[in-house]
């Protein structure tokens, strides 16, 4: 396969230290995960340290709050950072530049990025010679803003793409008229829908959005914390996919992002109904292959042999590290 793009270099401001994982105030082991800002992409994370799933697992986490997913990345291969919650074509690209980090396992196996347009806009064609966001203007998440857009007519070559990292910046940018369309993800989608936002588009096959990725020499010399860390995700996986636990799921989006009840609990109903999230942190290797997919048919590169397997270890979600 074709590398699509060059992984950015970031300064990630923690510092780097030893391999083997330090012990926490009770003897767990001590997991530095680094992850982004708070909202859906980090739910699984965030339902783990509330219910207690990673201390069943003698695991204690120390958050690593980093600015994009390519430092994000950049960091769980460095070392700065043990593993971390990414997007998916960042840890594609990374691995194809020989970075030491591997898939473990899958939170969100779907988009659960959504195309908003501003008030005004009525219909994917009103975007045509417009100011979008996707997040980043190239990387897989744009990909998939001009791959949804291509396919409603839209020439991508009208359009001006704008940086604006998260989704709460993008629904801000969209109400001062900075942008007309957006991808925005729960809960900030329902956010934008209470200001006049019109959801215009959903991409609804397995994308990869956001693996757990590890670095391989720290995972394989921690196998007891790599394998903890996993498997909590994976029960908070199980907890969110049963929906007797909706409300306490809906509660601790709402202390983790700071959102009010509605918006929270159209998220959850979002991501639940539409299994978003992977309901065991199993991955799916078709999210892999259609960020492959979308990638080469909106950049005109070669896709072919990619080999979605090379990306992923499922050894810790099993045990059998």
């Amino acid at each position: 396969m074709t590398t699509r793009r060059t992984l950015l270099s970031a300064a990630v401001p923690v510092a780097l230290a030893g391999s083997l994982a330090a012990c926490g105030s009770d003897g767990s082991a001590k997991v530095r995960v680094a992850v982004l800002g708070p909202g859906s992409l980090q739910w699984l994370h965030a339902i783990a340290k509330d219910q207690g799933f990673f201390a069943d697992h003698d695991v204690e986490v120390e958050d690593v709050q980093v600015q994009n997913s390519s430092a994000l990345v950049q960091a769980v291969a460095s070392g700065s950072a043990d593993a971390g919650i990414a997007l998916g074509d960042n840890v594609i690209n990374a691995v194809d530049e020989g970075a030491d980090i591997t898939i473990v396992g899958t939170l969100l196996q779907k988009a659960a990025l959504r195309l908003y347009g501003a008030p005004g806009i009525e219909e994917i064609a009103d975007l045509e010679g417009t100011e979008v966001t996707a997040g980043a203007v190239e990387g897989g998440t744009y990909e998939l803003l001009v791959y949804m857009l291509q396919e409603a007519g839209v020439d991508p070559e009208s359009l001006t793409p704008v940086a604006i990292a998260n989704s709460s910046d993008r629904v801000v940018a969209m109400e001062n008229g900075q942008v007309q369309g957006a991808l925005l993800i729960p809960p900030f989608d329902t956010v934008a829908e209470e200001a006049g936002a019109t959801m215009l588009g959903w991409y609804d096959q397995h994308w990869l959005e956001t693996p757990l990725i590890v670095n391989r020499e720290w995972a394989s010399e921690n196998t007891g914390a790599a394998t903890g860390l996993t498997q909590g995700l994976a029960d908070a996986a199980r907890y969110f996919a049963d929906g007797a636990n909706e409300d306490e799921s809906v509660r601790v989006l709402q202390d983790y992002s700071g959102v009010e009840e509605g918006p929270a609990r159209a998220a959850y109903e979002f991501i639940h109904t539409n299994e978003i999230f992977s309901p065991d942190l199993s991955t799916n290797e078709e999210g892999l292959l259609n960020i492959a997919r979308i990638g080469s048919e909106v950049s005109g590169t070669d896709a072919s042999g990619f080999d979605p397997a090379a990306y992923i270890d499922d050894s810790y979600l099993g045990g059998s590290a």
